[in-house]
């Protein structure tokens, strides 16, 4: 079974990686056999300033509606597909956390939607999908 991870965070562009990974699904494309899905979503921590005056059940709520709104578009399109997935809410540093996230799974690949923010490098890939990059040790599919 292929493990694969998508990172989704809302955005038109992460929207794009999963429509491509239900293509390749579709057409048996690169994948072949049986494929399990993990999409995650990381939400950048809140300032200590603002987090410290919210109560527990609060932060994580506020965490909970973030995530639960970048991930609302691609799971209606894997669902209406009838594609099985996983969704894992996790935050802090964005390229960190899925990267670590794809190790604790034990994925073969990543997708991410390319944004093409930040400087240099990061004009061209973003600098999460930079970093990710950097980082990871399985191959990565970027969707621009």
């Amino acid at each position: 079974m292929h493990k694969i991870l998508v990172a989704v965070d809302g955005s038109e562009h992460s929207e794009r990686a999963v429509r491509y990974l239900i293509g390749l699904i579709q057409d048996g494309g690169l994948l072949g056999g049986s494929v399990e899905v993990h999409l995650v979503n990381v939400q950048p921590l809140l300032p200590l300033r603002i987090s410290n005056d919210m109560k527990k059940d609060e932060v994580d709520c506020y965490y909970g509606d973030n995530s639960s709104r970048a991930l609302q578009t691609v799971v209606e399109l894997l669902n209406r597909e009838g594609i099985a997935f996983t969704s894992h809410l996790l935050q802090g540093n964005a390229a960190d956390a899925i990267v670590a996230c794809s190790q604790l799974l034990g994925c073969d690949s990543i997708i991410l939607g390319a944004h093409g923010n930040g400087y240099l490098v990061g004009i061209f890939l973003g600098s999460v999908a930079a970093k990710v990059i950097q980082l990871s040790d399985v191959p990565i599919t970027l969707v621009k």
